[in-house]
């Protein structure tokens, strides 16, 4: 049976949502797989700090090459969201198995305006919450079952043995069982595992 007839599916791949490094990390507890989907580009600072210099200066040519510069890598992030949505189903259909994704409504993500509001605009222009719904639409029409877990300390606890694990930039390590993963795949196999918040 295809996990998309049947909610209940007992095969997960989990996907861990960042703004730093992947933008995805998916992870299959079955076969103990990571993979890890379109990584973020660096940004340049002093653009960054030109561009609040000249904010107040709309007609200056620095200005509008900023806004430009911006505008084409919204224009990028959108066909990167589109590739990793992609991969991500892929993945689920060759694995027969179902998707776990964070629940980006919840408490947890800074910036939301009410308890049930979506992840706003102010982080990554909402790629993130973007990037969710791509996945939601092409698993649907793919027949691949989505679900949603509360994102709540998928990073700070440790896959392996359950308890809090210490997290140090991209690494994460447990001093109970001495687990030490990346992160980021640490939280994907943790959101594998999580039960579901809703459907």
């Amino acid at each position: 049976m295809h996990p998309g007839d049947d909610p209940q599916a007992v095969d997960w791949i989990g996907v861990d949502f960042n703004t730093t490094g992947h933008l995805a990390v998916v992870a299959h507890p079955a076969s103990g797989g990571v993979v890890m989907l379109g990584r973020w580009p660096e940004r340049v600072e002093e653009e960054e700090l030109c561009a609040d210099r000249c904010r107040r200066y709309s007609s200056t040519s620095t200005y509008k090459r900023v806004l430009r510069r911006r505008a084409r890598e919204r224009s990028i992030q959108g066909d990167r969201n589109r590739e990793v949505a992609r991969e991500v189903v892929k993945m689920a259909r060759q694995l027969w198995c179902g998707i776990k994704l964070e629940d980006l409504r919840g408490a947890g993500f800074a910036g939301r305006k009410e308890p049930n509001a979506p992840l706003p605009l102010s982080r990554h222009e909402g790629s993130l919450y973007h990037l969710q719904k791509l996945i939601e639409a092409r698993a649907q029409n793919a027949g691949v079952c989505v679900v949603y877990v509360d994102p709540a300390f998928t990073s700070g606890v440790c896959s392996g043995c359950g308890e809090p694990g210490v997290r140090g930039g991209k690494e994460s390590l447990c001093r109970r069982c001495g687990y030490a993963a990346h992160a980021d795949a640490n939280a994907a196999f943790n959101i594998a595992a999580a039960p579901p918040s809703r459907a």
